[in-house]
């Protein structure tokens, strides 16, 4: 058993090989410190690569993660020596093994650094952080459940009343196998007693209630979230039935700004309206100008959608090549 072990790396993005490295290493010491190097220039924040290794570590007693910055351009001018000494100094004790995975075994980089090396088997999980970052999808079940979120392609389902929504969210997420984030708008309408009974706290509710849904049920999904609408067509309802606020407006567009969805698919209303008691935009040439309104909103806001019109199973067949060529 050792006292002070070092396992480092850029974990860009930490993978399942680390984590195998991490338990094991952790098990040889008394005291592991898993130091992070990150450069300005890394593929991803090292704020999201420093909280997965907490998260995965948090059980663990005897790990301690730490930061290091380094100022290389690439991997091929890393200082070595210079990281060493960074790391010593945080670490501010003698580190007794240095722990590295058998691609670095023969290069002696570890070597002329630390007084005792010890290498794991990278064969064992063979995987890369660069394999993943080229194409994280074909490689998404090597990712930690942590990791996953950050890969996962959200994928928004709009449009007016009755042209389909929910339904096809549904059908996508069964046929991706994962999970969906249904219109909370419904269930609120009910709990306020009908639509002609909606009050402006209900909306503000429908704009928190669906974010919540979205961030505890992206870290269930698997490799794609479908939404059933969201802050923008909440703000077009509240349009249709109050005057304008510019507070909840102030609202909207914050969340607007931070949803930054992979994909914004706008369905047509070319299919037959259907009542199913909340719903009172039927009429065609209401329902064309409620769909110009919406997609003027869109418009406004620079945000690009992909229309999708025709029945529901030519509704269903694009959109799902859609996601495919997305998650491919």
């Amino acid at each position: 058993m050792h006292k002070i072990g070092m396992y480092g790396g850029s974990f860009n993005p930490v993978h399942l090989g680390h984590v195998n490295a991490i338990i094991e290493a952790s098990s040889m010491c008394e005291k592991l410190y898993v130091a992070l190097s990150s450069t300005p220039n890394d593929d991803i924040p090292y704020q999201e690569r420093y909280m997965w290794l907490k998260q995965i570590t948090k059980n663990m007693e005897n790990v301690e993660v730490i930061h290091v910055m380094d100022e290389s351009i690439n991997k091929q001018e890393y200082n070595w020596q210079k990281g060493k000494e960074d790391i010593q100094n945080i670490i501010n004790d003698k580190i007794d093994v240095a722990f590295a995975g058998s691609d670095y075994q023969g290069k002696n980089i570890f070597e002329n650094l630390y007084e005792k090396v010890h290498y794991f088997d990278r064969k064992e999980i063979d995987i890369s952080s660069t394999q993943i970052r080229n194409n994280p999808f074909k490689y998404y079940d090597y990712l930690p459940d942590v990791v996953k979120p950050y890969y996962t392609k959200k994928v928004v389902i709009i449009g007016t009343e009755s042209c389909g929504k929910s339904t096809l969210v549904r059908n996508l997420a069964n046929a991706f196998n994962t999970v969906y984030v249904e219109e909370v708008g419904r269930d609120i309408c009910d709990e306020a007693g009908g639509i002609d009974n909606m009050q402006p706290k209900h909306f503000v509710e429908i704009l928190f209630r669906h974010k919540l849904r979205e961030l505890e049920l992206i870290k269930k999904a698997n490799k794609v979230l479908f939404i059933d609408t969201e802050a923008l067509v909440t703000l077009y309802y509240y349009r249709l039935l109050f005057k304008e606020d510019r507070t909840f407006e102030d609202l909207v567009n914050s969340i607007v700004e931070t949803n930054k969805y992979d994909k914004y698919i706008f369905l047509e209303p070319d299919v037959k309206w259907v009542q199913d008691g909340t719903r009172t935009y039927g009429e065609e040439e209401v329902r064309k100008a409620n769909n110009d309104k919406l997609k003027a909103m869109f418009d406004e806001h620079n945000i690009n959608y992909e229309t999708i019109n025709g029945n529901y199973q030519e509704r269903y067949v694009k959109t799902k090549k859609i996601i495919n060529d997305i998650i491919r």
